[in-house]
């Protein structure tokens, strides 16, 4: 068995990468949510109330998406009073992403105590990431509010699987640092693969092959420099001339006078504007 072989760092991430590509180790199929409600979003016959119906029968599901009610992923002067007028103004795409995200939390299952603690750690740097997208989207205009959320839940949607690998080498490290680096190092390799095996769009795959590759060049800004600008955002002790000099942050936003000073006002305008998007994605707060 492949726990019988203790193996170097780096013997280790070369074969567990091998084994996600050869098809070896699980890749998880897309939530059943997400796939049932794309599968009613593309039938042209699904009326709202049908959607409304399979909702409301996942009770958790149909209490996250009222959550958005008010938010300003759904511009109209109309308020919604129940889940019909949410689905409504929704639309597909949106539903689409909103339920994707929320069902990928359950991908990952397993009985041991370090893996579940990265997990939940690494689950929980997802949704501030997640928001800091949602209010650089509303910035940048590059890209719906909606598709940023979902990017930046997605991003390290590697970790996921390859946790649950890890009960299958109990050999390695279980301390924190050595899980937590270990993610680093593969997640994004790892999350192509499952983006890939989703159907998603390449933009979306690129978010998580390109999570680390902070010095990438490219031509024009893309989702994936979205993602990684809310990544440095994020991190409070992150030195204002570090996030002021990245390819990213400069293809965001290209035409800057001064980026450091853009970086504090903005960090400093994105601190309330994250809390709110924190809420609704179920964080009560930053240091909770």
């Amino acid at each position: 068995m492949a726990a019988d072989a203790p193996l170097t760092t780096d013997a280790l991430r070369f074969t567990l990468y091998n084994r996600f590509l050869k098809g070896e180790a699980k890749v998880p199929q897309m939530p059943e949510n997400a796939l049932r409600i794309r599968s009613l979003l593309d039938d042209p016959r699904t009326s709202v109330e049908q959607l409304s119906r399979v909702i409301t029968s996942d009770p958790p599901l149909a209490a996250y998406l009222m959550q958005f009610a008010d938010s300003p992923l759904l511009t109209s002067a109309k308020p919604c009073h129940n889940l019909r007028d949410v689905l409504a103004r929704l639309g597909t795409q949106k539903l689409n992403n909103l339920v994707l995200g929320f069902s990928a939390r359950n991908l990952f299952i397993s009985k041991e105590l370090p893996l579940q603690r990265v997990f939940r750690a690494r689950w929980k740097t997802a949704l501030e990431r997640a928001a800091f997208s949602a209010c650089l989207a509303a910035r940048s205009a590059l890209c719906s509010v909606d598709d940023a959320l979902l990017a930046g839940l997605l991003q390290d949607i590697g970790s996921l699987p390859l946790l649950a690998e890890l009960e299958r080498w109990p050999n390695y490290s279980r301390a924190e640092d050595d899980l937590q680096a270990l993610c680093d190092q593969l997640s994004g390799p790892i999350g192509a693969v499952v983006l890939t095996a989703w159907k998603q769009p390449s933009g979306m795959i690129d978010v998580a092959r390109h999570r680390t590759d902070w010095q990438r060049t490219a031509a024009a800004a893309s989702l994936a420099d979205l993602v990684q600008v809310a990544s440095l955002l994020r991190q409070d002790a992150l030195p204002a001339e570090e996030l002021a000099a990245s390819p990213a942050l400069l293809r965001l936003f290209p035409n800057l006078p001064a980026p450091l000073r853009f970086d504090q006002e903005l960090r400093t305008q994105l601190l309330d504007e994250a809390a709110f998007w924190l809420k609704l994605l179920g964080v009560k707060s930053r240091g909770a």
